[in-house]
């Protein structure tokens, strides 16, 4: 008797039969914020030169057009619903399948998505960086390469509150500060931190190593033949 083949057995040959059907590596990088990931990401970038491209999913965020301008600063910008996840996936499937997207662009300012995007060509390589990317199994499944920054706490939380108050994100250190204690470092031990153990490599960001990118884009290089 010939059995019909599980769920799961289906869903793995589904994920097989999508993986060999790609015509890119998807390098993901994630860590607490302030860690760094969108400097690492363009290093290794720099490092790997134009066969790769880079997209970080801080574009993907939710537009909250439709709430007052003071609801949207109180938003917890540090959960995975604050993304859009749906999205993301469907635009890194079609980069992998050698197919160009429309990246979204998110504005800090007002919490809101604006309405031009920027063309994006898709690369053998794609580094993906972002606070949440493997915390949804349906968006860590698609990343051939998983890199987890760890920075000194201090360190990362003076990162985030000077990138706040330059980028306009909270206005003022005060409210920086605030929304650091009452969802960032909450967040981060429930969501954030876990996502460690989907890494394939833990890197010590706390400081800048160029060394440390040549060393991995070698490592990446040789995973992706």
């Amino acid at each position: 008797m010939t059995q019909k083949p599980s769920a799961t057995a289906g869903q793995s040959l589904k994920k097989y039969k999508e993986k060999n059907t790609r015509k890119s590596f998807i390098v993901g990088i994630t860590g607490s914020t302030g860690s760094g990931k969108t400097t690492f990401a363009k290093s290794l970038k720099k490092e790997l030169g134009n066969q790769a491209v880079l997209l970080s999913s801080d574009m993907y965020y939710k537009d909250q057009s439709r709430l007052p301008l003071g609801e949207r600063f109180k938003q917890n910008m540090d959960q995975p619903e604050a993304f859009d996840n749906q999205l993301l996936v469907s635009h890194l499937k079609k980069l992998a399948s050698g197919k160009s997207i429309d990246v979204p662009v998110y504005d800090f300012t007002d919490h809101t998505r604006k309405k031009e995007s920027r063309h994006l060509e898709t690369r053998p390589m794609i580094v993906v960086e972002g606070l949440l990317i493997f915390s949804k199994p349906e968006l860590r499944s698609l990343f051939d390469f998983k890199i987890f920054l760890e920075v000194d706490a201090d360190l990362r939380v003076c990162r985030r509150v000077l990138r706040d108050v330059a980028e306009r994100r909270d206005g003022s250190v005060e409210a920086a500060v605030k929304q650091y204690l009452s969802s960032a470092r909450p967040m981060d031990k429930i969501y954030v931190l876990p996502q460690k153990r989907y890494a394939d490599v833990v890197i010590d960001w706390s400081r800048e190593d160029p060394g440390k990118i040549k060393e991995l884009a070698r490592k990446i290089l040789k995973a992706s033949q």
